[in-house]
């Protein structure tokens, strides 16, 4: 037999079994559509009411289709059916989530200067203070312990002794006369020839060391904040201008003095200018002096930080810190020999009559809480040294290298932000309640009293009693 025959043999052996499974798939299809035909036809004729009862057909029933899954439920099933990638990717979000947080934790709380590869101190701070305020002693030697090289300015031998006390190798006075000043701002002061070589020229800080380059970070304003308080009448002209050269211009000229050496090198410096915050937030009368320096120093302060931002390396960053009620320790707590009030003494009979009762009233509402060792005291010195911290940390750069700019004002001390809030937002007359002022004051003398010495004398007695 030939293998066409073959061939032919098997075909006619196939054609039976093609011809079963056709004719089984026509029937299969027949019944479907007679079922379909079937049970639309009983449908039908379940909902014909003109039917009877006994001969209606009763109506198919639907199978119920399962609920919907929530998406817990089925982020939960999937995880179930494939545990090895569910696994997976919880271990990646999980260790990029802490790595991401973890290493921001650390650098927020770090809070130590950079040092140099050989080991020593490279980051200069500058504090521009006098060595008696507490404040100015307080942040100098919280510095010195984070690493930081920490001159303090001084313009007399009192104070220089003041500064070499402390005994601390890092602790440095340097002299400012800001009665000569050089011929032009671009010009660096003889006194500070010291820093401008520290941070143009290698210099070893002991033998044997490598040299190194140091890096101006920062300077920080410490203006006095004990201001005269008072209302304006009573205040001497000497006293103003003691106010604006010491507390305002003061501020300014070193800001100008030091600004060459915070540019000669495309390093990240900040000018932190530290002020009480809380009288010119409320605009408090009787705080005149204090609310003029502050209000000046703040608009100092913002014009000052557009113009930096316009330098060519925008290195340079200006930080306000508006304080509230810091308690620096029992180490920097003079006694307060003054009693408040009692400046009210010095004021003619006229003026205690006319300002008087109003003004013992608001010392007693004054918003000071470190007033005793039984009272609330303000905020600890830690609020104090992590905000200068904070504002001495360089910014990061984003993905396209440009250098995020700083928070331009940070607040430190019990009350700062609330009052700040408090001020700007809260209408001036419960201001005013809040800090115990009356209009139309009953404790007023009358004209008649007032215009004879012992009415006078009379009103007083009232009022201080």
């Amino acid at each position: 037999m030939t293998s066409d025959d073959q061939f032919f043999f098997d075909y006619l052996a196939s054609i039976p079994h093609d011809v079963r499974r056709y004719s089984l798939q026509v029937a299969d299809a027949i019944d479907r559509h007679v079922d379909h035909v079937a049970d639309a036809v009983r449908d039908t004729l379940s909902h014909q009411l003109w039917l009877p009862s006994s001969v209606r057909p009763s109506s198919k029933t639907r199978p119920c289709t399962p609920h919907s899954q929530s998406l817990c439920d089925r982020v939960r099933g999937w995880a179930a059916r494939n545990r090895a990638l569910s696994a997976a990717i919880l271990a990646f979000v999980g260790t990029t989530c802490v790595l991401y947080f973890g290493s921001k934790k650390l650098r927020a709380k770090r809070r130590k200067a950079r040092r140099a590869a050989n080991g020593g101190r490279k980051e200069i701070i500058v504090i521009a203070g006098s060595p008696h305020e507490p404040m100015t002693r307080s942040i100098a030697a919280d510095l010195d312990r984070r690493g930081y090289i920490v001159y303090i300015t001084v313009s007399s031998a009192e104070e220089e002794q003041l500064v070499r006390s402390e005994n601390r190798p890092d602790i440095r006075p340097l002299w400012l006369d800001l009665a000569t000043l050089p011929s032009s701002p671009s010009e660096v002061q003889t006194s500070l020839n010291e820093i401008h070589t520290m941070i143009t020229q290698p210099h070893s800080p002991m033998p044997g060391v490598s040299p190194h380059i140091c890096q101006l970070s920062g300077l920080i304003l410490v203006p006095s904040p004990n201001f005269v308080a008072g209302p304006v009448a009573t205040i001497p002209p000497s006293t103003w201008v003691d106010t604006i050269n010491t507390r305002l211009l003061s501020p300014i000229l070193t800001t100008q003095v030091f600004l060459p050496l915070l540019t000669v090198r495309n390093t990240s410096g900040t000018i932190i200018l530290i002020y009480p915050s809380i009288s010119s937030s409320l605009s408090a009368p009787f705080s005149g002096p204090e609310v003029a320096t502050v209000r000046a120093l703040s608009g100092f302060a913002t014009s000052l930080r557009r113009e930096l931002r316009l330098l060519h390396h925008n290195n340079v960053d200006l930080v306000e810190l508006k304080l509230g009620n810091i308690d620096l320790g029992p180490q920097y707590r003079a006694p307060n020999s003054h009693i408040a009030g009692t400046e009210v003494l010095t004021w003619s009979v006229q003026q205690r009559a006319l300002y008087g009762p109003q003004y013992l009233n608001s010392i007693e509402q004054r918003p000071v809480a470190s007033a005793g060792p039984s009272m609330v005291r303000g905020s600890p010195a830690r609020a104090l040294h992590n905000a200068v911290l904070d504002a001495l940390e360089p910014t990061s750069r984003n993905i396209f290298g440009k250098r995020a700019a700083k928070t331009p004002v940070r607040y430190a001390g019990r009350g700062a932000r609330s009052y700040h809030f408090i001020g700007r937002w809260t209408p001036p007359g419960l201001v005013g309640w809040m800090l115990g002022l009356r209009s139309g004051y009953a404790g007023y003398p009358s004209s008649s009293e007032s215009s004879s010495g012992s009415g006078s004398e009379t009103g007083w007695e009232k009022v201080d009693r």
